[in-house]
């Protein structure tokens, strides 16, 4: 019986031992190719280094640049993906743009086509950034693909969103919902205004994820266009979504009667108190003053802070926060007005 286990236990230590020098052999021989692969990138790098540059610069095409393996399209991504965060001229990066183009949109057909997740999310991430828009049909493919995971269908949809693809508002609406708040946020925001309307005009029956992203998307835009559709979503809705709307107004800074929002500079929550105050400040409402001082000595810290900062948009703001500061027993009021007063506005 003893013997058997010794038997079992030595045929079993082995085959681990095989097994662990195979798995370092595995190991030390994908080291090496990626060691040569790297320095055959960078033999790559330094020979075309000139030429990418002098084409950029100047225009035009060399025969010099004829990449053939897929280390030399590796090497020419490299490159112009340095270039990318360099350059600033509109005319370079155009032909950036063009090269990226012209040597790696086969390259990077394939690999959306790879069976490795990393290799599709690292050829999305290049599509995007050299906006390779002649490769909108096959990122659209991508999307149908079965097992696509959560993260390249989000990435997929952004780069579609960029690419002002005509068909994105009935995915969004009818074949992938919902996604989170965020994830939609960083969709439509690429969106040009006349792909953007169509959500606008959707809004009511968009679901709340996506209508409070299209709120903050008008809240970053500060398109002064959207103001009837802000305020109508202010008088016919309650809660968050109200209050996206009131955000979107105080970042618009602008409303054509004050009356409403004066209003909700005396809500009980503090919520509508702080973004009613932050519109009141954006719009220099003389009338809210009075409030906002009271504001300052409110007890949740946030509507004192954006009380003491809507102070400071005043033309008067600092005498405001000096006479408070000098005056008010109350000391969370006067550490406010003497925040405000070193912060500025």
């Amino acid at each position: 019986m003893l013997k058997n286990e010794l038997y079992f236990l030595t045929i079993l230590t082995i085959t681990v031992l095989g097994i662990l020098v195979i798995l370092l052999i595995y190991l030390t021989i994908r080291k090496a190719i990626e060691i040569e692969n790297r320095k055959a990138i960078e033999q790559y790098s330094e020979r075309y280094q000139s030429i990418l540059f002098t084409m950029l610069m100047e225009g035009g095409y060399s025969r010099g640049l004829n990449p053939k393996s897929v280390l030399e399209q590796r090497a020419i991504e490299e490159l112009l993906s340095k270039y990318s965060k360099v350059l600033e001229g509109g005319d370079e990066k155009k032909r950036l743009y063009e090269l990226a183009s012209m040597y790696l949109a086969d390259y990077y057909r394939k690999q959306l086509k790879s069976k490795r997740w990393s290799q599709r999310m690292n050829t999305l991430f290049h599509i995007e950034d050299f906006k390779l828009n002649l490769l909108i049909d096959d990122i659209y493919t991508l999307t149908k693909k079965k097992k696509l995971s959560h993260s390249e269908l989000i990435h997929t949809l952004r780069i579609l969103a960029l690419f002002q693809y005509a068909q994105l508002f009935d995915m969004l609406t009818t074949y992938y919902q919902p996604f989170s708040e965020y994830e939609y946020r960083i969709i439509l925001v690429r969106l040009d205004e006349q792909q953007f309307e169509q959500f606008i005009l959707h809004f009511h029956k968009s679901n709340p994820p996506l209508q409070k992203a299209i709120l903050d998307v008008i809240s970053i835009k500060r398109g002064l266009k959207y103001l009837p559709f802000l305020e109508n979503i202010f008088s016919a809705y309650k809660g968050e979504i109200r209050l996206r709307a009131l955000k979107a107004l105080s970042e618009i800074g602008y409303v054509k009667n004050t009356e409403p929002y004066l209003e909700l500079l005396y809500s009980t929550k503090w919520e509508e108190r702080m973004v009613a105050a932050k519109l009141v400040g954006s719009i220099k409402e003389v009338k809210a003053i009075s409030r906002l001082i009271e504001l300052l000595h409110d007890q949740t810290w946030w509507v004192r802070s954006q009380a003491g900062q809507s102070i400071c948009q005043f033309p008067n703001g600092h005498d405001i926060l000096r006479e408070v500061l000098e005056t008010s027993r109350d000391a969370f009021a006067r550490d406010m007005a003497w925040e405000w007063l070193h912060k500025g506005g």
